[in-house]
């Protein structure tokens, strides 16, 4: 009961400062303000995060984590390349559009200088599933033999621009557009022999 209670606690305040980092930016998120909004004195959140800076990197670790796991729900590893890009790739911007906060926090914060290095290695680590079926389809030559960080680069961009416009609302992303991003962009990666 009590390290339910503790996760509880751990949790609420990991999305007490998603939502108030998210509004208000990094600088201007004291933890002061955070244990305020999450009803908690400060020395709890001490308790379980080192400073500020311990926080926000826990944060992104868990929201990329949850990434992850949206891409591969309902993944299936029978389908052709392009079906299981696609579904990994549909499966992001629908995440990425579902919550506009968690997106634009890793948006905002990826190449910030206090997302530390440890981060960052872990966050590939987690996106390892994802690497694996790079690596897989470039070796069964059913995507191009570029650099990993390329392919990602030409998947990602894309995913990153149309979840904003959508977000903004200034387009309105369908299923029909998001199948159709999605098949340009596998054109993009994909050896033309492949369907």
């Amino acid at each position: 009961m009590i390290e339910s209670q503790a996760t509880d606690k751990r949790k609420l305040i990991l999305e007490t400062t998603l939502n108030l980092i998210t509004d208000y930016g990094f600088h201007a998120t004291p933890i002061s303000l955070i244990a305020q909004h999450a009803g908690v004195g400060a020395g709890t959140i001490y308790r379980y995060f080192d400073n500020k800076e311990h926080l926000i990197n826990e944060l992104f670790t868990a929201i990329k984590k949850r990434v992850i796991k949206a891409m591969l729900q309902d993944y299936r590893e029978e389908g052709s390349y392009k079906e299981r890009f696609k579904h990994l790739w549909r499966n992001l911007i629908q995440y990425c559009i579902a919550n506009p906060k968690e997106f634009q926090f890793v948006e905002q914060y990826r190449y910030a200088p206090f997302v530390s290095n440890m981060t960052r290695e872990e966050t590939f680590i987690i996106l390892g599933p994802i690497m694996q079926f790079f690596i897989e389809s470039k070796r069964a030559k059913a995507m191009k033999d570029l650099p990993l960080y390329t392919i990602i680069a030409l998947l990602y961009g894309p995913i990153v621009s149309l979840a904003k416009l959508h977000l903004d609302h200034n387009q309105q992303l369908t299923e029909e557009r998001i199948d159709q991003a999605s098949e340009a962009c596998w054109d993009a990666v994909s050896y033309k022999s492949e369907s």
